[in-house]
């Protein structure tokens, strides 16, 4: 797989095209969150379409404000498929992935909290 990188990304950005394209004509491809349907509560991943959206759009505080953990996790994201694709690897281990677990949870709860600095982190 790491051979046909280049097929990879052009099926990434042809992703990023067709995104753009839904979302600027007003149409959106994806459905809505069950979690919030169902609980009337955000999940980690709420807002983050329209945080990749706004990335799109070089609406970098507007992408902040939908989803800050989306935001900050997008470049590691971004450098670990890039050391993916180049064959550099990368340990994370079991306590890394705990700790990443237990950061979207903390995320998620917090995000839910009705109490002022948390409730910045609620999507618009």
């Amino acid at each position: 797989m790491r051979k046909n990188w280049a097929a990879w990304v052009m099926l990434g950005l042809g992703a990023l095209l067709l995104l753009a394209f839904f979302l600027h004509n007003g149409h959106s491809p994806f459905p809505r969150c069950y979690f919030h349907e169902w609980t009337g509560l955000y999940c980690a991943g709420c807002g983050t379409t329209r945080a990749t959206y706004a990335q799109l759009d070089g609406r970098f505080a507007d992408a902040f404000r939908f989803n800050p953990l989306w935001v900050i996790l997008l470049p590691i994201i971004a450098l670990g498929i890039i050391g993916w694709v180049r064959g550099i690897r990368l340990e994370v281990g079991p306590r890394g992935a705990w700790m990443l677990g237990g950061i979207v949870l903390s995320f998620m709860v917090l995000r839910n909290c009705p109490v002022w600095p948390f409730t910045l982190l609620a999507p618009p």
